[in-house]
Order: C-alpha cells, then sequence, then structure tokens
C-alpha cells in the first residue's frame, strides 16, 4: 500500500475507535501532526485492549506497512 493508502486507512481505525466511545484523543493529535507511527501505536494497543472493534487484517496490513515491532506491546503482563 502506499503512503496515502497507509494514512487513509489508519484514521479510519481511529474513528471506528472513537466510534465505540474509546478516548483516542491523544493518538488523534499524533494523526494530525504527522505522528502516524506513534497513533498506530495507540491504535495498536486500544485494538489488543479492545478486540472485535477494528478489523484484525487490516491492523497487522498498518503494522507491516510501518514496520512496527510490536514485541512491546504484544507482552502478556
Amino acid at each position: 500500500m502506499d503512503d496515502k493508502e497507509a494514512i487513509d486507512l489508519l484514521e479510519k481505525q481511529l474513528a471506528a475507535l472513537e466510534d465505540a466511545n474509546l478516548d483516542m484523543s491523544m493518538d488523534r493529535r499524533f494523526f494530525y501532526v504527522g505522528e502516524y507511527d506513534l497513533a498506530l501505536e495507540g491504535v495498536y494497543v486500544a485494538h489488543k485492549r479492545h478486540p472485535g472493534v477494528l478489523d484484525d487484517l487490516e491492523i497487522q496490513a498498518l503494522v507491516d506497512d510501518f514496520e512496527m515491532d510490536t514485541a512491546e506491546f504484544d507482552r502478556k503482563s
């Protein structure tokens, strides 16, 4: 996917989480200032905490496209 498609998909994921009444305000700010990697981290964590809100394949596509290392977020606490 190209950069525009990835950014559009990230915004779609943010909107879906906001529609589910999750507070994504800080991640939205990161998105608006172009810190897409930080916004994706927030989206990814919200996805892990609230499964079923977002499409797993779309999240994985973003993680792959941004080459995000999810090991830190995937550890069980």
